[in-house]
C-alpha cells in the first residue's frame, strides 16, 4: 500500500468535498495531514468560512496529537471535562493547537492498519463531516477510523 502521498491528498479532498450537503448554502472546508500531523493538502470551498480551513485542521491533527479520532476525543471530552481542558491547554502550548473535540477528524490507516495520516472536515455537522473525511479515504484505497 502507498504512502500518504499529495496526489493521495488531493483525491481523499475531492472525494470529500463531492459529499451532499444538508443544505444548497453548506460549505466545508477539508485538511489532509501525515503521519506526523503536517499538512499536506487543505482545501476551502468558496464563501466557506476562513475558520473552516483552521478548524479541520486542529481536526485532522488531534488524531495525529492524541492518536484517537475525534468522535473518541469528544465522548472522552464529555465523561472528563476537567481532564479534556487539561489535556487541551497541553496540546496548543505544545504544537500551537488545541485538541477538538467534535466529529469530523478520521485517522488514515493503511492495510496493515499503520496510521499514515488523518483528515479533518468542516462545515458541516459533525455526522456529515465524519462521513466526507470517511469517504475521502475509502476513495484514496485507505482504511478510514473514525472510532
Amino acid at each position: 500500500m502507498p504512502d500518504l502521498s499529495l496526489p493521495a491528498a488531493l483525491r481523499i479532498i475531492e472525494s470529500a468535498l463531492s459529499g451532499t450537503r444538508s443544505g444548497p448554502d453548506r460549505r466545508i472546508a477539508v485538511c489532509v495531514v501525515d503521519a506526523g500531523g503536517h499538512p499536506l493538502a487543505m482545501l476551502r470551498e468558496p464563501d466557506a468560512a476562513p475558520l473552516l480551513a483552521h478548524i479541520a485542521e486542529a481536526k485532522a491533527r488531534t488524531c495525529i496529537l492524541y492518536g484517537k479520532p475525534t468522535k473518541t476525543v469528544m465522548e472522552w471530552a464529555d465523561e472528563t471535562p476537567n481532564w479534556f481542558h487539561g489535556v487541551r491547554e497541553v496540546a496548543l502550548a505544545r504544537s500551537g493547537l488545541p485538541l477538538t473535540a467534535s466529529k469530523g477528524g478520521v485517522i488514515v490507516r493503511d492495510a496493515e492498519g499503520t496510521v499514515i495520516g488523518a483528515v479533518g472536515v468542516a462545515g458541516e455537522a459533525g455526522e456529515y463531516d465524519e462521513a466526507f473525511a470517511m469517504a475521502g479515504i475509502d476513495s484514496a484505497g485507505f482504511v478510514a477510523d473514525a472510532g
